[in-house]
């Protein structure tokens, strides 16, 4: 019996010591359901096992808040802005280990709460990574942590305004772009080379080729008329009769320069051995008074003189001039007068290399003013001192003259430098003086952005002004430039290469430009 007990205690030893050593759930099974992980709270953390939804997996449940990211770093791109996340959150601490992403925002206001209409991308990975963000417009940036279980962290610190990079000439693919993508005005007084021009594809449509020729068709398509360096050439409605030609080859002084026709006759002209021209309205040039009379080129420095005569041949108090003479010798002058006396209506003076035509009076093509041209251009190759907040003056014209009723087109072109990146500034155009009495005209609200500190950006604006007062308008313009807000330097940037400039042209009737600002 002792050995017996002996015998069975040694079992009893051996047997507990290998249940000590074994998997304390060697044996065990989860079947049909969970296993719940709380914390020391009793708050349900984990479910490993059975799912609600009949999956089997481990599903992590209200974990912590996570701390949230650190700002996102934004840069302009094309078509869009970039967001970075450098994978780091605001305190010393690592993501946490039930981590699943971090969510972009954007938006146009500053200051915005993150909801699902402001989501825009996410980061998948706890290094870090960029988005970039699909806009035309300034936004705000902001981020936000998201755990495993849904739990998102307070939104970091935004970043922004920041604006989508204008497309340059070196980003866009040559022959690429096409006619239906141009703005009408895109190419306004812009220089075009080498290339057919054309008002229409077909019917009535002026051309002007590359050697030079303008042709003017009628609705048929027929060439009606045609301008070279050779002289002017009038056909009839089919295109096939030639009607009237003016001949440059001959020289004016020496060659009869002009012969109308009427069908396949010449009609009226007559050139005679002292310097006179004689136009008539019978086939017979002599037979009867001239209608036209041009006479005077006897020398070099001679007036001549044209006088158009009404039909009864007697010359009327307002009867129109021609005058084409010399003050000096080589200074030429060619005027048209439909007064007597005053200034003429159209004239054409100086040195034969150096001639100008000066027009007073209405200047149309097809009916439509076609304006006075240029007013003044105001240039400057020197940058203005640095300003913050405090509008300063770039550029500073002489008094102008807005006449009443007229259309005028206010350009105001430089570059602007910023101290600071993100930086906006705003650029103006005045008449008068900054501000006070002063009239904004052209107002760039806020729209020329600085990406980059001490970069260079082009800065070009355009104005239609009108002056419907009844009567003229004189002060000068002002282009200035500031910052609406912060403390860093910015300054219109201008030297030999890069010059700065505030141009004013007369551009015709203020009646032709509806609904235009007023002056």
């Amino acid at each position: 019996m002792t050995a017996d007990l002996g015998t069975r205690l040694t079992r009893l030893e051996n047997k507990i010591a290998s249940i000590e050593r074994s998997s304390r759930l060697g044996a065990a099974a989860i079947d049909d359901t969970a296993l719940e992980v709380r914390d020391n709270a009793g708050s349900l953390r984990a479910l490993v096992g059975q799912q609600g939804d009949g999956t089997t997996a481990v599903n992590v449940i209200n974990g912590p808040t996570p701390d949230a990211p650190t700002a996102p770093l934004v840069a302009s791109v094309i078509g869009g802005v970039m967001a970075q996340w450098d994978g780091q959150l605001i305190t010393t601490v690592g993501v946490p280990l039930d981590f699943a992403r971090v969510e972009v925002h954007a938006a146009a206001t500053s200051g915005f709460t993150p909801t699902e209409a402001t989501l825009v991308g996410t980061i998948e990975t706890a290094q870090g990574a960029i988005v970039v963000i699909p806009t035309a417009t300034p936004v705000y940036v902001r981020l936000l942590t998201r755990t495993t279980s849904g739990t998102a962290s307070a939104p970091s610190a935004e970043n922004g305004p920041i604006a989508p990079a204008l497309i340059v000439a070196d980003d866009v693919a040559d022959g690429i772009i096409t006619g239906t993508k141009l703005a009408a005005d895109a190419i306004d007084g812009k220089v075009i080379t080498g290339a057919t021009l054309r008002t229409a594809a077909t019917g009535q449509r002026i051309e002007l080729t590359p050697d030079g020729v303008i042709t003017i068709r009628n609705t048929a398509g027929a060439v009606v008329s045609t301008i070279s360096e050779d002289g002017y050439k009038i056909w009839d409605t089919t295109g096939a009769k030639l009607l009237a030609e003016v001949t440059l080859a001959g020289g004016f002084f020496n060659d009869p320069g002009f012969i109308a026709r009427y069908e396949s006759v010449p009609h009226i002209y007559s050139f005679f051995g002292n310097g006179q021209i004689e136009w008539t309205n019978e086939d017979t040039p002599l037979a009867i008074r001239p209608v036209i009379s041009l006479s005077g080129i006897a020398a070099e420095d001679d007036e001549i003189s044209m006088t158009i005569i009404p039909g009864a041949y007697t010359l009327g108090v307002n009867v129109p001039r021609l005058t084409l003479g010399t003050s000096t010798l080589g200074n030429s002058e060619f005027r048209i007068d439909s007064r007597d006396g005053g200034d003429p209506d159209i004239k054409l003076n100086g040195p034969v290399t150096a001639a100008s035509l000066d027009v007073t009076t209405l200047f149309r093509i097809g009916s439509v003013d076609q304006g006075k041209g240029l007013k003044k251009c105001q240039a400057s190759q020197t940058s203005t001192a640095t300003t913050t907040t405090t509008e300063i003056a770039a550029i500073t014209t002489p008094n102008i003259t807005f006449e009443a009723g007229r259309a005028y087109r206010i350009s105001f072109h430089g570059l602007l430098l910023s101290s600071v990146a993100n930086d906006i500034v705003r650029c103006r155009v005045w008449r008068g003086s900054i501000g006070g009495a002063g009239v904004s005209l052209v107002d760039s609200i806020n729209s020329y952005q600085i990406p980059v500190a001490s970069q260079h950006v082009l800065m070009d604006m355009d104005q239609i002004v009108i002056n419907s007062t009844g009567s003229s308008i004189v002060a000068p313009l002002i282009g200035s430039l500031l910052r609406t807000s912060g403390t860093g330097n910015v300054q219109l940037v201008a030297n030999a290469s890069n010059p700065a400039w505030l141009l004013v042209e007369d551009i015709g009737l203020a009646t032709d430009y509806p609904l235009a600002r007023a002056v």
